[in-house]
């Protein structure tokens, strides 16, 4: 009775056992089913020296539990590679929570903005600059001021005195180093200059002007019959939209000086209003149009030669 009563009681537990397998997977449930079959039909043994049934009593069971127990180990396996996976994926790398923290923590002080100088309350917080910053500009500033009293400058029209040559809008590159260096103006120069002080232009001895040169300092300058005559010769036909409307001179130009007029000649407030011009007063010439597109290139050149003038002096 006691054989039969420990061979009733291992089949539930067989049973039991056969539930898990069957979750695991489907050869070992054939193997614990063949197990717990041979259990239920062969004659009851006695038990083994030492607590151990025979072959129908606790090696199925364990065979059943140790590939739960790697099942279990693959299972914790993988999903550890897919996590460190994961994390590789979103970082560039192996994660790591105190790495990620103090990369954080460097962007936040990379960001920020440190002023080392001392301003005073009224100067706005984007104005302050740290030193290096402060450097920076300051250079910046002092190249472009050099840039423009030293060697160009961009100018644009304001007026119709130097029609068609120039309309009013249009943008030009004045040089300065011709006249610092190589020569003076010569006729046909456009140049850039502040007018002399006279009584005539006392309210804009300091604005900048634009005008074309058409005599040097020696030469003779005269408007009659609505032309303009250099040493007795007529100049800069090709430049004039219309006959000149007013008389001038003779008048000689002086030295250190240059006259100079508008193209757009009965438009014009120039040197046959206020004067001769010291060479001094002037401030470069101009070389280039840069605007509009449609305009960009040089100038056109005061053809004095092409009308069989004799060279100006």
């Amino acid at each position: 009775r006691e054989q039969w009563a420990e061979s009733s009681t291992r089949i539930p537990s067989t049973t039991m056992m056969l539930t898990v397998a069957s979750a695991t997977t489907p050869t070992v449930m054939k193997t614990a089913t063949r197990a717990s079959s041979r259990t239920a039909s062969a004659p009851p043994r006695s038990r083994a020296p030492g607590g151990s049934s025979g072959r129908g009593g606790r090696s199925r069971p364990l065979t059943v539990l140790s590939l739960s127990r790697h099942r279990a180990r693959v299972t914790r396996v993988a999903a550890a590679a897919t996590e460190v996976s994961d994390g590789g994926s979103n970082d560039g790398g192996p994660s790591s929570p105190e790495g990620g923290d103090d990369g954080n923590d460097n962007d936040g002080r990379d960001d920020e903005y440190v002023v080392d100088i001392d301003y005073p309350e009224f100067v706005p917080e984007f104005l302050r600059f740290n030193k290096e910053d402060a450097a920076t500009v300051l250079i910046t500033f002092a190249v472009s001021l050099g840039f423009r009293h030293f060697i160009a400058e961009p100018r644009y029209i304001p007026s119709l005195s130097m029609y068609p040559v120039f309309d009013v809008g249009d943008r030009l590159i004045a040089e300065k180093l011709t006249y610092r260096f190589e020569r003076e103006p010569l006729a046909g120069d456009v140049v850039i200059f502040n007018p002399p002080k006279t009584p005539k232009t006392r309210n804009v001895s300091n604005e900048v002007f634009i005008k074309r040169v058409v005599a040097s300092a020696g030469d003779t300058v005269q408007v009659k019959n609505g032309e303009l005559y250099v040493n007795g010769t007529s100049r800069g036909k090709e430049l004039k939209l219309e006959p000149m409307q007013y008389s001038y001179g003779p008048f000689t130009v002086p030295e250190g000086n240059i006259f100079v007029m508008g193209d757009n000649r009965n438009n014009s407030f120039d040197s046959h209003v206020w004067g001769p011009l010291p060479i001094n007063r002037v401030i470069g010439r101009a070389t280039v149009k840069y605007w509009p597109p449609s305009k960009i290139g040089g100038l056109p050149s005061y053809a004095a030669a092409s009308i069989g003038a004799p060279p100006l002096k």
